[in-house]
């Protein structure tokens, strides 16, 4: 299941809360001293925020309920994620079938980089390698050669071997085929470590199904909590803030684009969106974290709310871990307590605010 994040944002919220190092973490660090060498001073004028009313919010508590049917739906989706799979040793491969190969990419009688693997589990029919790679191993006996003669895509990400004929030596090291599981005690000790029988594992899915529900009720609790208070509040000066960060981020991300043989064009229209619609939007979710990190400040001075050992637990739980050490050594000390200073803040709010009852259908 995908977990949900609560607006924790160092620089974007959610999902990215350490992700991004942005102008107060490790992208701050960076400009000042990229300023330091050209022989300029890093002065960004940092915004201001104006509390408003944080306290009494009125917010919706979401419902939590986990049902018999839930529990059903998350045994039936995990039972065809994890079919039988058996042996084949009286047919040859056919599709659908999950072949075990080694194979040897060559162009010109020379093997060509990432052309080669040993190993390597192939569902035929999936479509995973290049036309004609798949199809030429259905009737391969295990332990046979076969040589495929195949002509990369005209349009093939790698421009060394787009529209270029390759030979592919290819050995079937053995064929498996894929049966339905069915829900017994066997299967529950192949997918469990700690349940032994259907009964217990039934009981294993419903817990984890309510941490989760219950984790997931308690971000939107905060989320909307913050926003409340976000909206409630006023602020001046956060242009150039906005702007460099942004500025930042950006230049990171290119960076790692052009890397990755990429243009901002191409990233945006994954997202459905055009270069400049997603400038927009990233501007836009930058000057969201500002305020939001903003008024946690200021919360967290006003009610001397101090970042504690549980708050960065908490952290790390939304990240399924049991220690932030993991998430301090990647992205440093200061990140890592700034979150857990946010959760800190959500957390009060939430325990200040008048809850209503989500409506049901």
């Amino acid at each position: 299941m995908m977990k949900k994040f609560a607006k924790l944002c160092l620089c974007t919220a959610a999902a990215a809360v350490l992700a991004t190092g942005c102008g107060s973490g490790d992208g701050g660090e960076k400009e000042t001293e990229s300023a330091a060498q050209s022989g300029q001073e890093a002065q960004i004028s940092q915004g201001t925020v104006t509390l408003g009313n944080y306290m009494g919010l009125e917010i919706t508590d979401p419902d939590s309920e986990v049902t018999d049917e839930d529990v059903e739906n998350q045994i039936e989706y995990v039972l065809q994620n994890n079919p039988i799979q058996i042996p084949v040793t009286d047919r040859p491969a056919q599709e659908g079938d999950i072949v075990n190969i080694d194979y040897v990419g060559l162009k010109d009688g020379e093997a060509f980089d990432g052309g080669s693997a040993e190993g390597y589990d192939l569902t035929l029919g999936s479509g995973t390698f290049i036309d004609g790679f798949e199809d030429g191993l259905i009737g391969a006996e295990v332990g046979e050669e076969r040589d495929l003669n195949l002509t990369f895509p005209e349009n093939y990400g790698n421009a060394d071997l787009a529209g270029q004929d390759v030979v592919f030596e290819v050995t079937v090291n053995s064929i498996t085929e894929e049966q339905d599981a069915a829900l017994d005690d066997d299967f529950v000790q192949r997918v469990s470590d700690t349940s032994k029988t259907v009964e217990e594992y039934r009981q294993e899915v419903r817990e984890s199904l309510e941490k989760i529900a219950q984790q997931s009720a308690q971000v939107q609790r905060q989320n909307e909590a913050i926003d409340l208070a976000v909206e409630n509040s006023t602020f001046e000066g956060l242009d150039e803030q906005v702007d460099g960060e942004f500025n930042d981020q950006l230049d990171q991300m290119e960076a790692v684009l052009v890397q990755n043989g990429m243009t901002l064009e191409n990233y945006a229209a994954m997202y459905g969106m055009d270069e400049e619609g997603f400038k927009d939007y990233m501007r836009s979710s930058i000057e969201d974290s500002i305020k939001i990190n903003l008024v946690c400040q200021a919360i967290a001075e006003k009610e001397d709310l101090q970042v504690e050992d549980a708050d960065r637990l908490e952290v790390a739980a939304l990240y399924d871990l049991d220690s932030p050490d993991q998430l301090v050594e990647a992205y440093g000390q200061d990140a890592v307590d700034e979150a857990a200073r946010n959760v800190k803040v959500m957390n009060f709010l939430v325990d200040h605010a008048v809850l209503t009852p989500a409506e049901t259908e």
